[in-house]
């Protein structure tokens, strides 16, 4: 659950802190729920100017992200789709 108003978020009933970086990358996955995102993508929404092509910075947050939302669960929500970008299962 993402809480917008007050940049709050929780996964089964349990508080998530996240960055400001990492509650906006959350947020985009979310809005574009079962769709493929493409780092271009991403980081077009999330950072809102071009990175270079080669820059591990999406796939340094999508880590943190995981670590923070898919951590203790069985479950993941995050998923990576090889050669094309991440998506967020519901």
């Amino acid at each position: 659950m993402l809480d917008l108003r007050r940049r709050r978020a929780q996964r089964a009933d349990k508080p998530i802190d996240l960055s400001p970086k990492e509650f906006s990358l959350l947020e985009f996955l979310m809005r574009n729920e079962g769709r493929v995102v493409t780092r271009t993508q991403i980081l077009d929404h999330v950072w809102g100017y071009d990175y270079s092509p080669d820059s591990n910075l999406v796939d340094v947050y999508i880590t943190y992200l995981r670590r923070k939302v898919d951590r203790d669960h069985c479950r993941k929500l995050i998923r990576t789709v090889r050669g094309a970008g991440y998506a967020l299962e519901d």
